[in-house]
């Protein structure tokens, strides 16, 4: 997800009323055990503190750590392998199936990032709106060795950490899209560039001070959350990972779930699953 932070005040056990001015941490429960969700942002800057001590305490409790898919040094080689499979390297033509007003606003919007067409049509449209975002982000301070993910799989043992899926099947969901929708997205994300700043900043204020009600509405006002890209990279996976998480209770696992924050607001996320599951669901940050 797309996001930027203010610092979150680290007070929490000293000022319950400040509780709400951090990520949202969720506590999950049955009659006799519990799991814990945090929404995580992905690339992070420098200036964030996101860490609180009820938060830590959590992890302390958990089991396992359970996220989206592995992001380290196993990760990325599935990556590489299916990326060879895939043929990233190889040429695309969809460069030649943009109008000349697309292609106009396409050098327009990536030759301030660095960026040559040249460069993005080596790759197929999917790949190359990702690198488009990934350059915004870049370029505003953000790092994913600073994002919530790569630095709890740093630090945790291999035993304590889970996966709901792999970070390769993930990019084929992506590259599974038809190439037309693809093409779309990519020039969706182009014409959006400039809003990017405005958009990242409101995000990460709701996400850093927990306000899940306008997070969810940054993300529903996303221009990029398409429908289709909705469906298959939001809602279809909460779809997946619910029932995961309703064994992991049913077997007294206490484990923390850290998955992108987009997928713990809003209907059809997974809190909301969950709830209409019947478990007791409650904020605890």
């Amino acid at each position: 997800m797309r996001c930027r932070a203010l610092l979150i005040a680290l007070v929490l056990s000293i000022a319950p009323t400040l509780a709400q001015a951090a990520p949202a941490l969720w506590e999950v429960s049955d009659a006799d055990s519990k799991v814990w969700l945090f929404g995580s942002i992905h690339v992070l800057p420098k200036t964030i503190v996101w860490r609180t001590p009820v938060f830590d305490d959590v992890l302390k409790q958990a089991d396992q750590v359970y996220f989206e898919a592995d992001i380290g040094p196993m990760g990325q080689l599935g990556l590489i392998l299916t990326s060879l499979k895939m043929g990233f390297t190889q040429h695309q033509d969809w460069l030649q199936t943009l109008t000349p007003d697309q292609s106009s606003k396409l050098m327009a919007a990536i030759t301030p990032l660095g960026m040559t067409g040249q460069q993005l049509g080596g790759y197929a449209p999917w790949l190359a709106e990702a690198m488009v975002e990934n350059a915004v982000l870049q370029k505003l301070g953000y790092q994913a060795d600073l994002g919530v993910d790569e630095t709890l799989q740093a630090e945790l043992p291999k035993e304590k950490k889970g996966y709901f899926e792999t970070a390769a099947g993930q990019m084929q969901m992506l590259a599974d899209a038809p190439e037309d929708r693809q093409i779309t997205r990519l020039m969706t994300t182009v014409d959006d560039v400039p809003n990017m700043p405005r958009e990242i900043s409101d995000m990460a204020r709701a996400w850093s001070s927990g306000n899940a009600d306008s997070l969810a509405k940054s993300v529903t006002d996303d221009p990029t959350m398409d429908k289709g890209f909705t469906q298959t990279m939001v809602l279809d996976r909460n779809a997946r990972w619910a029932p995961v998480i309703e064994q992991m209770l049913a077997q007294n696992r206490q484990n923390l779930i850290v998955v992108g924050a987009g997928h713990l607001v809003g209907d059809g996320s997974v809190i909301d699953l969950l709830t209409k599951a019947g478990f007791t669901v409650q904020r605890i940050q």
